[in-house]
C-alpha cells in the first residue's frame, strides 16, 4: 500500500487559539504619561520598572496617579 494514505476519522490535531494580548495602562512615575504594557509579559515586576509596547522603560507610579496624558506610540 505504498502511496496511499487514507485519513482516520478523530486523528484531527486542533492547534489552541492564541489569548489576545491583555493590555494594562500603566502611569509612569518620572513623565507622568501613561503607557500600555502587556500583562502577561510583566517580568520585572519585582523592581517596578516595565517595558511599555512603544519601547520606553517606565518605572511605575502610584496606582492613583491618574496622570496628564497617554503614550501617543502605545495607542497605535
Amino acid at each position: 500500500m505504498t502511496g496511499r494514505h487514507r485519513k482516520r476519522p478523530g486523528l484531527h490535531v486542533r492547534i489552541p487559539q492564541q489569548p489576545a494580548p491583555r493590555l494594562v495602562g500603566m502611569t509612569d512615575a518620572r513623565t507622568r504619561i501613561e503607557h500600555l504594557i502587556d500583562a502577561s509579559a510583566m517580568e520585572h515586576r519585582h523592581s517596578g520598572r516595565y517595558l511599555a509596547l512603544c519601547g520606553a522603560r517606565v518605572l511605575a507610579a502610584s496606582l492613583t496617579d491618574p496622570g496628564r496624558d497617554r503614550c501617543a506610540e502605545c495607542a497605535r
